[in-house]
């Protein structure tokens, strides 16, 4: 993920398309930091583009006061809130005159705070903060100059920090006379500065440096990422072009994060340690150094970069496991439940994540256009249509115009009317399967079948892929059709007899999905518009109080209006909104144990089994979600824990299960020991023909490029030794 903060600072600043040399500022930084006192203090010899600029316009954060020691600068103050964190000055310049110096001090320190419905899931953010925890410093801080121009800048940093500390910024590292000095040619968006007691793990190889910063020594950690940035560097190196940066590292941070920098990303201590993080977010960020950070983004026409970086980073790791089909329903569900309603909005105005509604469409929505894009041109096509994206706008401002044309050249044929409907559009399209039947003929036989949208907009133009499973064949019968109606009948000429059809089955197409498609899962839950939150009156004081408050959180976790009741004020449970049970004493306890008839579970005695996997209740704390057979089969889910310290940690952690439809976690500081998906029984994308066959195997598909290797010998053996000169 791009950090949140851009959006804050620096927006104003991104919107030219075109790059050329001499536009470039260039800021030689001396920089002295004393984190416990929350100070910076700055010298800033910053050198102009040769081009006019009549008495320009900076910006700095609040109280630094900038002075100049160039003869004849002068820095004039201009009149504006004095409520809001940064100041304008105009800059007036002798004749001629394009390099000057400019010094200035002072206090930058703003605590973390979370933000909108994203402090469910533990996410804070902070404009900018000098502490004895660490410095985080980046364009929205408005830590040095930031010009009211269109230009972009480079810079080299020297950074002076008590002893024991280090920094991290864009670029080559150089170490001279002690002091960490970072050069960054390439044409920059913002000065990014962190610090703190790092310990620094470098690996130099033939291409980019990879280092490691952590915040505690741990050379087993730290030998991973080096060794999964090598990986993950050559794989996209090889897709898309070369890295445009001298180096990448790891930067562990001092609160939860999962920022994609320019040559570094910014990870929280708990997000590197998670052991799936290598094949998931890891990849994420270093993909981002060519979408976002390597071909800028114009924010103003749609941020199309984290939608690209999520179908090359997280869905291409998904394929190359086999998983891709499974990774596009879980998108395609989000988006249903989150954004499908009265939330929903055009990728041309995602600029970033702010809540689960907005990351369906900026990540999932847009992944989904870059997926059937693929489908349509073909891998080869679809690739160079990429590395030629690439290499025309590196370090330069691109829009989803730029890319449509990228592929326009690479397939010779026009894709605007492809591109409008999926950017300019709100809402997806509902599919809907009837009228399946089948005929013998003369050659075979003949299913016919019909196709519907439903939704209430205008109709899109689909390319739908269709399975037919076949007496006597393993292997499936495929093919796609377009659909271009609202409505449409199709006859399919088969060799055998049909016994199922499955329209979309690998979930290929951006569209809503039908509720008995996927699963119950806590999404629908936390995506719902009305929640019921009923708590069990009779449990004893100190688990009631942890009940309520973990209803006071799940108000915070998504849903737009959320009450909160005792089941003893309730004759039964409302048909026409979300529920949320709390507690094995509950009332309504059955209502739920009803929901789950055509699963394996097992709640009674003093034991849980789910999947087969049997659990005492004895520490265990558990979440299960399920749909009402009732009304409009709304969620309904269980929460119940036999440790009133358990929920809390509960809490906190379930928005970041929302996938899943039931879970199961032990002890005080809860720990997952189970999670999983309820199996899809009844999909209306499907009708069988004929008695109750199965899906026939599809088609193998081959992931857009291999993974890389994961284990090198002689490489393991080389870092061992080099860790090993560290003692």
């Amino acid at each position: 993920m791009l950090p949140h903060i851009l959006l804050l600072g620096v927006f104003s600043f991104w919107a030219s398309s075109v790059f050329c040399a001499d536009e470039l500022i260039h800021h030689k930084l001396n920089v002295g930091l004393d984190p416990a006192e929350h100070q910076l203090k700055v010298i800033d010899q910053i050198t102009l583009p040769s081009a006019d600029l009549a008495d320009p316009i900076f910006y700095l954060h609040r109280g630094l006061q900038p002075r100049s020691s160039t003869p004849g600068v002068k820095i004039l103050p201009v009149k504006q809130n004095p409520s809001v964190m940064v100041e304008a000055f105009k800059l007036v310049l002798p004749a001629d005159t394009t390099s000057f110096s400019i010094t200035y001090k002072g206090t930058l320190y703003h605590p973390l705070e979370g933000y909108g419905k994203e402090q469910a899931r533990g996410f804070r953010d902070t404009p900018g903060v000098i502490s004895e925890e660490g410095v985080y410093l980046a364009g929205g801080s408005y830590w040095y100059p930031e010009f009211d121009t269109q230009t972009r800048l480079r810079f080299d940093l020297s950074v002076k920090l008590p002893k024991g500390w280090q920094s991290v910024s864009q670029g080559e590292y150089l170490s001279v006379d002690n002091q960490a000095h970072w050069h960054s040619p390439q044409p920059q968006q913002e000065i990014y500065l962190m610090a703190a007691r790092f310990t620094q793990y470098t690996r130099q190889s033939d291409g980019p440096t990879a280092m490691v910063f952590l915040r505690e020594p741990d050379e087993a950690l730290a030998h991973k990422y080096l060794e999964a940035t090598d990986r993950y560097l050559a794989m996209y190196a090889s897709l898309l072009g070369d890295y445009p940066y001298q180096k990448f590292a790891l930067v562990e941070n001092f609160w939860e994060t999962g920022f994609g920098m320019p040559s570094f990303t910014l990870l929280g201590s708990s997000v590197i340690r998670l052991p799936f993080i290598l094949s998931s977010s890891y990849p994420h960020e270093i993909l981002h150094n060519w979408w976002g950070n390597g071909v800028y983004v114009d924010y103003a026409t749609g941020n199309w970069s984290e939608g690209l970086t999520a179908y090359l980073a997280d869905h291409l790791i998904k394929e190359q496991q086999g998983q891709g089909a499974a990774y596009r329903q879980q998108s395609l569900q989000k988006y249903t439940d989150y954004a499908a309603k009265d939330r929903d909005f055009p990728l041309l105005e995602f600029r970033g994540r702010h809540s689960s509604a907005s990351e369906a469409v900026g990540y999932g929505k847009a992944l989904m256009l870059f997926h059937m894009l693929r489908r349509e041109l073909g891998d080869d096509v679809f690739s160079r249509g990429l590395r030629a994206f690439y290499k025309q706008f590196q370090f330069k401002t691109a829009s989803y115009e730029d890319i449509r044309k990228a592929f326009e050249e690479a397939t010779g044929q026009s894709l605007a009317d492809y591109f409008n409907q999926w950017i300019q559009r709100v809402g997806a399209p509902a599919l809907a399967l009837s009228n399946a039947d089948n005929e013998k003929t003369t050659e075979g036989y003949r299913l016919s079948f019909r196709l519907q949208q439903k939704q209430m907009n205008n109709t899109y133009h689909l390319r739908v892929p269709v399975a037919v499973t076949l007496e006597g064949q393993d292997k499936a019968w495929q093919t796609d059709i377009v659909m271009n109606q609202k409505e449409q009948d199709y006859e399919l000429n088969l060799p055998a007899k049909p016994l199922r059809i499955d329209i979309d089955p690998e979930f290929d197409l951006f569209r809503k999905l039908a509720r008995e498609e996927t699963p119950a899962a806590f999404s629908e839950l936390f995506g719902s518009q009305q929640m019921l939150v009923v708590l069990p009156a009779d449990a004893d004081a100190d688990l009631l109080k942890a009940y309520e408050a973990f209803a006071a959180d799940l108000q915070k976790m998504g849903p737009d209006n959320v009450v909160i009741k005792r089941d003893d004020e309730l004759e039964s449970l409302p048909q026409d909104q979300a529920v949320a049970l709390m507690g094995w004493s509950n009332r309504f306890y059955n209502d739920f144990a009803t929901a789950l008839d055509d699963y394996e579970v097992s709640l009674q005695g003093e034991g849980v089994t789910i999947a087969g996997e049997a659990l005492s209740k004895k520490d265990l704390s558990l979440a299960l979600t399920a749909r009402r057979s009732d009304g409009e089969k709304l969620p309904i889910s269980f929460i119940a824990s036999a440790l009133p310290e358990a929920l809390p940690g509960l809490g906190r952690k379930l928005p970041h299960y929302h996938k899943y439809s039931y879970l199961a976690f032990t002890g005080v500081e809860p720990q997952n020991q189970l999670k999983g998906r309820w199996p899809v029984t009844h999909s209306p994308m499907t009708v069988l023909l004929e008695g109750s066959a199965e899906q026939a195997e599809l088609s193998k598909r081959q992931a857009l490029v291999q993974p890389p290797a994961e284990f090198d010998a002689n490489r393991m053996m080389e870092t061992v030794r080099f860790l090993s000169g560290l003692n």
